[in-house]
């Protein structure tokens, strides 16, 4: 099932970014963390494919999830520093979880 889109600036960024952390293994499972004030978190750890997950191979990287994220988010993408206006590479989800908050403005 295809659910990572990733260029391949972002892809060649983040495989450096992989190897320069001494990252030996390309099966990376998308966890969610729960959401906060500016939305969604999510992390990017080594994993296994189980019962439940869905997988993605682009080039030498598997990325990994539950079938439950990809029925909330529809999937995910990495963006490289550039196309991210220079504040680093970062993991969006197309469909993001409702942060459930309203006590600030996301403008501050």
């Amino acid at each position: 099932m295809k659910f990572m889109k990733i260029s391949d600036e972002a892809y060649d960024e983040f495989k450096s970014f992989l190897e320069s952390s001494n990252v030996q293994d390309y099966n990376l499972r998308i966890n969610y963390l729960g959401t906060n004030c500016s939305g969604p978190v999510f992390n990017i750890d080594i994993g296994k494919v189980e019962d439940d997950d869905v997988s993605d191979q682009v080039k030498d990287i598997n990325f990994i999830t539950t079938r439950e994220l990809i029925n909330v988010c529809s999937g995910f993408e990495i963006l490289s520093n550039s196309e991210n206006n220079g504040k680093g590479l970062e993991l969006k989800p197309f469909i993001a979880p409702p942060s459930g908050c309203d006590g600030c403005s996301k403008n501050v």
